[in-house]
């Protein structure tokens, strides 16, 4: 599996699955709102992967110069998703739609001052 060939359906299927191994929650679903603590704990340890880079560091991420720091980011941010998925199946909310909706709300926004293009 991997992203060209798995839905988010599909993905919330299998986060709900471990869950159910593992034994947590109630029915392998955990309360919401200890879901998205620990969503902010995982961000929290991805973000210490950035913590005191130079720009010409982060440059070097994105350029595939570092693979074992982006190795454990890819790990951290799959915690991230892991919680996020199953706060969207717990909650009914449809990760599609939303994003969707969500981009449409920022493009209407005027661009902020000062915000560098790429």
């Amino acid at each position: 599996m991997n992203d060209n060939n798995t839905t988010i359906a599909r993905l919330k299927e299998e986060v709900h699955a471990m869950c159910l191994r593992k034994g947590w929650g109630v029915d392998g679903v955990q309360n919401p709102q200890h879901v998205a603590m620990a969503m902010t704990v995982e961000m929290s340890e991805l973000l210490e992967h950035f913590q005191w880079l130079e720009p010409e560091d982060v440059r070097r991420l994105m350029d595939g110069g570092d693979p074992e720091r982006c190795a454990m980011i890819a790990e951290e941010f799959a915690d991230v998703m892991i919680y996020g998925l199953q706060l969207a199946r717990s909650l009914g909310i449809d990760v599609t739609g939303q994003i969707l909706r969500k981009i449409g709300i920022v493009d209407r926004r005027p661009p902020k001052p000062g915000v560098p293009k790429r």
